[in-house]
């Protein structure tokens, strides 16, 4: 149903609805428009995520038409979104045609978000009585139960609904999405592929075989099946580009990621979102300049104090870190800073690139604010920490810190034990064996990659390691 819409509203006949109904908005015109009319401008604005413009909208069109059937449901049910069920539950209860389909599928939703499950299972029940156990009454309803989360009631509606039509197409695609949602990628795997044997070009069927390919980790299968949107589309296929991108980018085979990047680029140059990822590739690749070159892009096509803005800054402010360069990557996580001064990694990686330049007070103070930021869930914060005084020579708290760690469930131990090893080999730690045999199992390649770490030793560790120790104490 979304996808019918979001072709709607391409179409030139709704942009002149559409623009018609904004010019009446500012003032400018005044137009009559229809309750459907309304409501469809209501049902853009909500996929466009402004629940403000599609409210006004419905107003306007009550205001218009007080008892239109489905501009008071949309109503009901925005309101139910917006976490109103009390308001919801008073438009519905004026509505005069209780028995209408709509309005019995929204009060079972209101009975399910109360969690009266029993009560919304015998409303259903009547409905699908009431329609005759039609085929696309039962997808409708297994819809709604996967929407709100009750999957083992769905998966009893899916049996009895596949037992009476068990070739019907629309069932297919509800199991099978209910199986995808629940994580039952098997079965939503033989589902779609038994729909794409009926219909091998629905960009539909292959866009959700590639999604549960991708959330597998099964990269190669997904780019496949994005490939086969990428060729029916031909060029009305922005979410598969970048699906196969990604796809690309997660097999480390980054040069071929970059090229399907810029291919968004130049077919959707309007957004950012490409360059940022271009930019990244070739950090991986090794290609710094580049890299550089692209955020610095990125940067002037992005609202002032966004999110992704911060992102790239605190990119640029590794890779100065990493060419030596610490006071410029202190100025760009300043920058990252402004944006997200709560965020506790932009305050560490400041904090280290302070302590690179052996400015001991400034780093361990700015550890500390993150320790304080981040209490009841500060493992993550202390596993940077710990990387970081060991990047710096600091062993010895290095190890302190990621000692505290060790069989914390919050920290991966492939991320864990490869540093901790480097720490009991460079101390000559009596269980340094033990702690290799852990790291080589956990993740190997990483294990390899520290030991290839030439951290220098500092004179002045003992300051830091106490200041740290102390607070660890409080």
């Amino acid at each position: 149903m979304r996808d019918q819409f979001a072709s709607y509203f391409d179409k030139p006949e709704f942009k002149q609805l559409l623009t018609r109904y904004e010019e009446m908005q500012a003032g400018d015109r005044h137009y009559y428009f229809e309750a459907t009319e309304l409501t469809d401008i209501a049902e853009y604005y909500a996929m466009q995520g402004d629940s403000r413009e599609a409210e006004a909208a419905l107003d306007y069109a009550l205001r218009l038409h007080p008892d239109n059937l489905d501009a008071l449901i949309f109503k009901a049910r925005a309101r139910l979104i917006n976490g109103h069920p009390t308001e919801a539950r008073h438009i519905l209860d004026s509505i005069t045609d209780q028995s209408d389909r709509e309005v019995m599928f929204l009060r079972s939703e209101l009975l399910l978000s109360a969690q009266q499950y029993s009560q919304a299972e015998a409303l259903l029940r009547a409905l699908i009585e009431e329609e005759n156990y039609e085929a696309d009454t039962y997808a409708d309803i297994i819809d709604l139960l996967v929407d709100n989360e009750q999957n083992d009631m769905a998966n009893l509606w899916i049996e009895e609904a596949i037992r009476r039509y068990p070739d019907n197409k629309t069932l297919t695609e509800s199991a099978a999405y209910s199986h995808a949602h629940q994580e039952r990628f098997d079965e939503a795997i033989t589902l779609y592929n038994r729909l794409l044997d009926i219909d091998p070009y629905s960009t539909l069927y292959w866009e959700e075989l590639g999604k549960i390919y991708f959330r597998r980790e099964e990269y190669d299968k997904a780019i496949e099946a994005f490939e086969f949107v990428i060729a029916i589309n031909g060029d009305e296929c922005y979410y598969a580009l970048y699906a196969v991108a990604n796809c690309y980018f997660n097999l480390g085979n980054y040069e071929r990621a970059e090229e399907y990047y810029h291919t968004i680029h130049e077919r959707y140059p309007e957004t950012v979102d490409p360059l940022f990822h271009m930019g990244m590739c070739r950090v991986n690749r090794g290609d710094d300049e580049a890299a550089l070159d692209y955020f610095t892009q990125a940067l002037g096509t992005i609202p002032e104090g966004s999110e992704e803005q911060a992102q790239i800054y605190s990119q640029m402010s590794l890779i100065f870190s990493r060419k030596g360069q610490h006071a410029k990557a202190v100025t760009y996580t300043d920058e990252a800073l402004k944006i997200c001064p709560e965020n506790t990694e932009l305050i560490i990686m400041k904090g280290h690139e302070l302590l690179c330049q052996g400015r001991y007070e400034e780093s361990t103070e700015l550890f500390l604010d993150a320790l304080d930021r981040d209490q009841g869930s500060i493992e993550h914060s202390l596993f940077l920490i710990g990387v970081s005084m060991l990047e710096n020579g600091h062993c010895e708290m290095s190890h302190y810190i990621l000692r505290l760690l060790k069989g914390n469930p919050a920290i991966e131990s492939e991320l864990l034990y490869p540093y901790l090893c480097y720490c009991e080999w460079a101390l000559h730690k009596e269980n340094f064996r033990e702690t290799l045999t852990e790291a080589l199992v956990q993740c190997p390649q990483k294990t390899y990659e520290i030991f290839s770490l030439t951290p220098a030793q500092n004179e002045n560790a003992d300051r830091v390691i106490e200041r740290l120790s102390a607070h660890d104490n409080r």
